[in-house]
């Protein structure tokens, strides 16, 4: 006897949808940015659920809503209070552009996030995905998203061959996802369910398959090959640097910070580093590497940074609070100023409240 027919991508869509919905209330996580669905509260969570784990990201939605309760707040608040609502979150370039994007709707839409793709796409820091949730789950309009957890799910339910990463298998993974929300009779139900199964069934490692609603029609769990898909691509090697980091205290207990510049620390507070034990000179101060407080570890991106934090000695030169980009800060009120996480574990191996 012949095994029985498979059925066409066209007639399971609409069943995978289905079940999709159905699935999606009795099982979704209760976030706080699902209590009313406002566009501008979706936005602010897709910003931040970027390169970013759940359980981190929903203290600083709290947070984050609570000093900047809308779009106008957000936008006539100077950009270091953003950053220091940010701090501890990473990828500082991301509250930048959700700042400049408050900025544009506050002044191009009178303060209301628009509903439109096209105007949407139009804001800073506004992309595809991005545009695509909004859309979706704050308007319940069909926009399709595919964000980490949509694109494992996809590659597995229909076996995509294309390798993770390239631009085929995200093409394919675009226009199934624009095909199951198109057939929705709640794209917000749908998106939603997509990603939340993605995050909690169909995970990367060892996928709950048995309690997955779309089981009997994933081609993954048919072939007995879930944790095949998605197809590796090529993996990026990653690099691993040693940076030192100076803590220079003047008689009022005060650290010498720099206010950073660049893509990725644009406005962040931080201790000065270098690879030298001997730090340049800044406006006449010198400074020289002392006594090894510790060493640790932390990841950004590919990178792998082992730090040593030194108490590092002071000529006596003066430093000045006008000198370039160059302040004094007491470490007591750091939390108000925008800083890299590392930074607050430098000071506190000074103070002896850890020692790694």
């Amino acid at each position: 006897m012949s095994a029985p027919k498979r059925s066409s991508l066209s007639e399971r869509v609409p069943l995978i949808a289905a079940a999709l919905e159905a699935w999606f209330p009795r099982n979704q996580r209760s976030l706080p940015w699902r209590v009313s669905y406002r566009p501008y509260h979706i936005w602010i969570s897709e910003i931040m659920l970027q390169q970013t784990r759940m359980e981190v990201v929903v203290a600083y939605f709290e947070r984050f809503i609570a000093r900047f309760p809308d779009v106008r707040d957000l936008a006539a608040a100077d950009l270091d209070d953003v950053l220091a609502v940010w701090s501890g979150l990473g990828y500082y370039r991301r509250a930048g552009m959700l700042h400049a994007g408050a900025r544009y709707v506050a002044e191009r839409h009178e303060g209301e996030v628009p509903g439109s793709l096209a105007s949407l796409l139009e804001i800073p820091g506004i992309g595809r995905y991005t545009a695509g949730a909004i859309l979706s789950i704050a308007y319940d309009q069909a926009a399709p998203i595919v964000d980490g957890n949509v694109a494992r799910l996809l590659a597995r339910l229909f076996a995509l061959e294309a390798t993770a990463g390239s631009s085929a298998l995200s093409r394919e993974e675009w226009s199934l996802a624009e095909s199951l929300v198109s057939v929705a009779s709640s794209p917000r139900m749908l998106n939603q369910a997509l990603m939340e199964l993605g995050a909690l069934v169909c995970t990367p490692v060892r996928p709950r398959c048995t309690l997955c609603p779309l089981a009997i029609w994933c081609e993954a769990y048919r072939r007995g090959e879930q944790e095949r898909f998605p197809v590796p691509g090529a993996r990026k090697a990653s690099r691993f640097l040693r940076i030192p980091l100076y803590i220079v205290e003047d008689d009022r207990g005060r650290v010498l910070m720099r206010i950073e510049r660049g893509r990725l620390m644009e406005g962040m507070f931080h201790l000065p580093h270098g690879t030298d034990s001997l730090l340049p000179g800044e406006h006449g101060a010198h400074f020289r590497a002392g006594r090894l407080l510790g060493k640790f570890r932390h990841s950004v991106t590919d990178r792998r940074i082992e730090f040593s934090a030194y108490l590092a000695e002071h000529d006596g030169s003066s430093v000045g609070e006008g000198a370039g980009e160059w302040r004094w800060v007491d470490p007591d009120e750091l939390e108000l100023l925008p800083h890299p996480s590392y930074v607050k574990k430098a000071l506190r191996m000074l103070r002896g409240e850890i020692r790694i």
